[in-house]
């Protein structure tokens, strides 16, 4: 997973600051003194100091596809990607614009683009950005660095981690069915209602009426609607002209 997201990271610098691969090389070492003294061109290095659990995590539980199969799960869990953005060459001058040019880029953009994620992570939630703030807790790496003084962007990467942990789907609720039992009538009677799914394909549908014997509803913007009904009803979807269906012995209806 980490090297996908320095995969990612190194595209979209190369493609936003912009950086030229035959100008500009892209490191992930440590930046320590053997390392800068091996250097032969202007590089941006990208050291990946800090890993720990976000805060910014969700509750509740998300279903989603995997290898074809409808499965539920946690929402995946987020780490914070702590990294120190540095830029290296022999001229000062173009050493503090290749690191304007990254400032802007990291500035410009709350994500990193799907365009450079690598397919392998997973789409969603998408990588976040943050640059750290006044005050943060950020390491001396004046020190660490060998006492190499160098301005860096404390640079976060909120990332998602695939756990692979979930549970198969059930099939969708395409009917809800309720005993009621009446004592208005001087005795107890209970009958069964049923409420059943349905989903219009039709375009066109969206926000028309749906009539049965027992109640109406409205085709919602997903195209489908709930209704009372039973078995061997007919269902009148105002469309122009009507359609028709009859609600089955089970399961819901589709047009």
């Amino acid at each position: 997973m980490l090297h996908l997201i320095d995969a990612a990271l190194e595209a979209f610098f190369r493609a936003t600051v912009p950086l030229g691969a035959q100008d500009v090389d892209v490191a992930f070492e440590a930046p320590d003194r053997d390392w800068s003294a091996k250097l032969t061109r202007p590089t941006v290095n990208v050291f990946l100091w800090d890993i720990r659990r976000s805060h910014q995590e969700h509750a509740g539980m998300e279903e989603v596809e995997v290898d074809g199969r409808l499965v539920r799960r946690s929402p995946l869990p987020r780490v914070d990607l702590r990294y120190a953005v540095t830029a290296w060459t022999s001229d000062h001058g173009d050493e503090r614009a290749l690191l304007a040019g990254l400032l802007r880029a990291i500035l410009a953009h709350p994500e990193v683009p799907s365009t450079y994620v690598p397919d392998a992570l997973p789409p969603t939630p998408s990588l976040r950005l943050l640059l750290a703030r006044t005050g943060a807790n950020e390491p001396d790496f004046g020190t660490t660095l060998d006492g190499q003084l160098k301005p860096n962007l404390p640079l976060t990467v909120v990332a998602p981690v695939e756990t692979g942990v979930y549970t198969p789907a059930g099939p969708p609720v395409e009917t809800i069915e309720l005993a009621m039992t009446r004592t208005d009538t001087g005795g107890r009677s209970t009958f069964a209602v049923r409420r059943v799914a349905g989903e219009v394909t039709d375009p066109a549908a969206i926000g028309v009426p749906v009539l049965s014997p027992r109640g109406t509803a409205t085709v919602n913007l997903a195209g489908r609607f709930v209704i009372p009904a039973s078995a061997g009803d007919e269902l009148v979807i105002e469309t122009d002209p009507p359609t028709t269906v009859v609600v089955p012995v089970e399961g819901g209806v589709r047009v």
